[in-house]
C-alpha cells in the first residue's frame, strides 16, 4: 500500500491518480483528500452543514482576477488552487498588490486557476 496523506503536495496530487490506476491508498482515501483540495468540492461541504464563507472565486484570467477584486472589495486573499499548505498565498490590498501576487502565482489559465476570496479582517 501507499500512504499519500502525509509528505506535502506532491503525495495529495499523486492521490487520485495512484488511486484510479488500482493501488491500495493507506490512510485516508484519496476521494476525501480531492475533496480537501478541490476548493470548489470542499466549499460544497462547507454550504450543506451551513458554516459561512467568505466569497470566493476561481479565476482563470487576470482580467477575471481584477473584476472580482472590484467588486468584493480590497483586501484580497489570493490563493494558488490545490494548495492547502499556504505557498504562494498572499493578501493583496490594492491592484498594484494583486499584480503582483498573481505573478507570483504563475501562469493564471484554465488548467492554473487561481482563487481569489474576500479577506476578512
Amino acid at each position: 500500500g501507499v500512504v499519500v496523506s502525509v509528505g506535502g503536495q506532491i503525495p495529495n496530487g499523486l492521490a487520485i491518480p495512484l488511486d484510479k490506476a488500482g493501488a491500495k491508498i493507506l490512510g485516508t482515501p484519496a476521494k476525501m483528500i480531492d475533496n480537501a483540495e478541490d476548493r470548489q468540492k470542499f466549499s460544497d461541504m462547507i454550504d450543506e452543514i451551513g458554516v459561512q464563507q467568505p466569497a470566493w472565486r476561481e479565476l482563470t484570467s487576470m482580467e477575471s482576477a481584477f473584476d472580482f477584486a472590484a467588486q468584493v472589495g480590497y483586501p484580497v486573499l489570493v490563493r494558488p488552487s490545490y494548495v492547502l499548505s499556504g505557498a504562494a498565498m498572499n493578501v493583496a490590498h490594492n491592484d498594484k498588490q494583486l499584480r503582483a501576487c498573481l505573478d507570483e502565482a504563475a501562469e493564471v489559465s484554465q488548467e492554473h486557476p487561481v482563487v481569489i476570496s474576500d479577506f476578512i479582517e
